[in-house]
């Protein structure tokens, strides 16, 4: 508690906590969420959108002019899936150095967990944003106590539920997250929540006002999460098919989904670590000690070996208009803060999403289906957490990585680069 409130009175009186000073964007390309409009403009004064028009947009005389000609604006990107390390707040600069302004940090218990909720009290302009689930619901054994750690909190059955969920709101959980796998489609042979825990879980979050989201690796597990009642997946599962009915029964619930394309296409032999870490324009911002393991792949002798079930569910999801999130998993191998979201994204479009749709998925999207209702759309009113690229990211989804400026709230961040 002491080192919370010594936190937050330090980020909140430091230089990177003042507002941001009056800017105008003119003449460029803005994505504000959902669709591209040419030839904008986009005022901002006190760290919040204030106007949004035309080229000739009438501006205060002490706003400073940025030239967006051949350029785009988007709302800052969020990454819906991460896990934050003991070293949460270098974690998020490193996020907001590639344009990723708010993370959902999916499962984080004891001191991290109080760590990560000053940082998000604090909201500094120096770092990305947090929303966190804290500790998730696990089976006593279960994933994911397979990876080491302190121990945590766990469920050995339905009576439990309402308790758990009771204290995760006490510590203050944003959302709950529940885990209902095995590991099965990986090879492994973990205990899980019964059926009825999980309906029990879900349940008792909805009671307290909660989103309840689910990690289910497999088509079974996915189906029996959604029937269940949970607001959203957080992972698709690897496989070389997925039933004709998916997405009927995903958008019957009105759930969303995130992906996390990335890490499970690793698990088919296919990652794309190596490729993001390879790129000049986002290794830079990349701190080394993660490097090493963006080109690390784990082999799984008795996982799956095809994920075209996976691409064919997201096909089948965008079809049906379910809400997709764009989430890394990061720090999984292969994954990072911030770059890896870029990747995501890249991962979606090869997967049948349009660029604009891929885009959707790491702005409005989340903000919608977590209820952040402050960002992830340029409109007048909103947090100015904004994205400045060159080029056309709707037409070339690359074009996010070539970032000119990232703001949070109003204030131009300090992009962190690591040269050597």
């Amino acid at each position: 508690m002491r080192f919370a409130l010594m936190l937050t009175l330090l980020l909140a009186f430091s230089p990177l906590a003042a507002r941001g000073q009056s800017f105008v964007i003119k003449d460029v390309r803005v994505f504000d969420g959902e669709r591209a409009t040419e030839r904008r403009s986009v005022l901002v004064e006190n760290g919040r959108i204030s106007r949004v028009g035309g080229p000739d947009l009438r501006v205060p005389r002490d706003a400073e002019v940025i030239d967006g000609r051949g350029r785009t604006l988007l709302p800052g990107l969020i990454d819906s899936h991460v896990h934050l390390t003991d070293s949460a707040a270098a974690d998020l600069r490193q996020a907001l150095s590639l344009g990723v302004t708010t993370v959902l940090d999916m499962f984080s218990g004891g001191t991290r967990f109080e760590r990560i909720k000053a940082l998000r009290a604090a909201d500094s302009v120096g770092l990305a944003d947090v929303r966190t689930a804290g500790t998730g619901a696990s089976a006593p054994g279960g994933h994911p106590s397979q990876m080491g750690g302190p121990p945590m909190p766990t469920l050995a059955d339905s009576t439990q539920a309402a308790g758990f969920v009771r204290q995760r709101v006490a510590e203050g959980s944003d959302f709950i997250k529940i885990v209902y796998d095995d590991l099965a489609s990986l090879g492994m042979s973990l205990p899980m929540l019964q059926k009825s825990t999980l309906y029990g879980l879900i349940a008792a979050a909805h009671a307290h006002g909660k989103r309840a989201v689910v990690h289910a690796l497999s088509e079974a597990y996915a189906r029996t999460a959604i029937e269940a009642g949970a607001d959203g997946l957080a992972h698709l599962f690897p496989g070389a098919t997925v039933s004709d009915d998916f997405a009927d029964v995903v958008a019957s619930h009105g759930a969303f989904v995130i992906p996390t394309l990335g890490v499970v296409f690793a698990s088919c032999g296919q990652p794309n670590g190596a490729s993001i870490v390879g790129d000049s324009l986002l290794r830079p911002f990349i701190r080394p000690m993660w490097r090493p393991m963006m080109s690390r792949v784990i082999n799984w002798p008795n996982g799956p070996k095809s994920c075209e079930g996976t691409r064919a569910a997201v096909r089948q999801l965008a079809a049906k208009k379910v809400p997709i999130l764009a989430g890394t998993d990061a720090p999984s191998p292969g994954q990072t803060y911030g770059a890896s979201l870029h990747g995501e994204m890249e991962l979606l479009v090869g997967a049948g999403l349009s660029a604009s749709q891929a885009l959707t998925a790491a702005t409005s999207a989340p903000a919608l289906a977590f209820g952040i209702t402050d960002r992830g759309r340029i409109a007048p009113g909103l947090r100015a957490d904004l994205l400045l690229v060159d080029g056309d990211p709707t037409t070339d989804i690359k074009a996010t990585r070539r970032i000119v400026a990232v703001w949070k709230r109003g204030s131009r961040a300090d992009r962190v680069r690591f040269d050597n």
